[in-house]
């Protein structure tokens, strides 16, 4: 039975996948150790690690949890795993060749030529899942995938979802009212996958309509591209709150009559789940998102959730008057989904589900 497991990576403890892991295994008893880089400076980087090498070493665990890193440090959990004979377990939670290059264009920013960026980030991609044991992603339409594009056994993953973190997203009564307004809701990091462009070109289309406002919480990538759309439409419908922590998400989101989640036309939109979405029900508030496959993994259409078509304005205005108009059809959804999220989504229940998948693999191992 697993006891003690280290957690490696760069990563940001407060992000759902990390903070819902770690206190999921010590949850359930398993006492993790956590060795944070913390940086991407590749100097910085092999001093770090020379420096707690024998630290690393003297450490007992039973087996290594990445999540996050750049190549460099990767190889160096990598080396440790070989050296102290322990599995090395990957939550690898993207690809960076779909994420970097495909979804969000981030070549621009990259030191290398645009025509070694794809190549690059495919061998990193590759070379993690190779050299790890076992592979954790969120969804079976993300491990798809990854088994076409890179030829890895299928027998290698395990799906874990991401879940939220219910010591901090819970049900909170709606007492924030702006007159007679219905509110509609989205929070996030603006990239392309998310589609906010749609949202506000539904925005638009409902903009007679004086009793609904558009709510966006955040910052990010296609911030002010959104921001100059908005006020290109001359909008008074859209308001806009920069990016909150984490704690104050909660009350914010509390107000909103229905949340949003992701809309755009990437690929990888559907491959996820987003986090927005587990924190929407983990707060009994009605979800209105894009119709997947990675979505219809766990979710029903007109039971615990609303989907509808990407890329399409006219289809997210749909979803949100039948909800609005549909008081009934509302409480349903976030009723059921709640329980889902009871069942399946804490960080009791995810805690218990990572456990049972490393217990398994280090006995087949053994």
């Amino acid at each position: 039975m697993i006891k003690h497991i280290l957690y490696f990576g760069n990563y940001n403890p407060e992000y759902s996948r990390n903070a819902i892991f770690i206190k999921g295994l010590k949850k359930n008893n398993v006492k993790v150790i956590e060795f944070n880089v913390k940086t991407f400076d590749i100097i910085k980087n092999l001093r770090f690690m020379v420096k707690n090498f024998k630290k690393l070493l003297s450490t007992d665990v039973d087996l290594i949890l990445t999540y996050g890193l750049p190549p460099i440090q990767f190889l160096f959990a990598k080396f440790i795993a070989v050296i102290k004979n322990i599995p090395l377990i990957n939550d690898i939670f993207i690809s960076k060749l779909q994420t970097y290059y495909y979804d969000r264009g981030l070549y621009e920013k990259s030191k290398l030529p645009k025509f070694l960026y794809p190549p690059f980030l495919y061998i990193q991609d590759l070379l993690e899942c190779s050299m790890s044991d076992l592979i954790i992603l969120d969804t079976l339409s993300h491990i798809k995938f990854f088994h076409d594009k890179y030829n890895i056994p299928i027998r290698k993953f395990r799906k874990i979802i991401v879940g939220a973190q219910d010591d901090i997203f819970q049900p909170i009564e709606h007492n924030v009212k702006d007159g007679d307004c219905y509110r509609v809701g989205f929070w996030g990091t603006y990239i392309p996958l998310q589609g906010v462009q749609y949202i506000i070109k539904a925005a638009n289309i409902l903009k007679q309509s004086d009793d609904i406002k558009f709510i966006f919480i955040g910052n990010g990538q296609t911030y002010a591209k959104n921001r100059k759309l908005v006020e290109e439409l001359k909008l008074e419908n859209v308001s806009f709150i920069d990016i909150q922590p984490l704690q104050k998400l909660p009350a914010l989101i509390s107000s909103f009559d229905v949340g949003l989640g992701i809309f755009g036309k990437t690929p990888k939109t559907l491959q996820v789940i987003p986090n927005k979405v587990f924190h929407g029900i983990a707060m009994k508030i009605p979800m209105i998102t894009g119709d997947t496959p990675a979505i219809k993994e766990l979710f029903t259409m007109n039971e615990d959730i609303i989907l509808c078509e990407r890329a399409n304005p006219v289809a997210i205005k749909d979803s949100i008057l039948e909800l609005r108009n549909n008081p009934e059809l509302s409480e349903k959804i976030k009723e059921k989904a709640y329980k889902l999220y009871e069942r399946y989504c804490t960080i009791d229940a995810i805690g218990k589900i990572l456990i049972k998948y490393l217990n398994q693999f280090v006995k087949i191992v053994e």
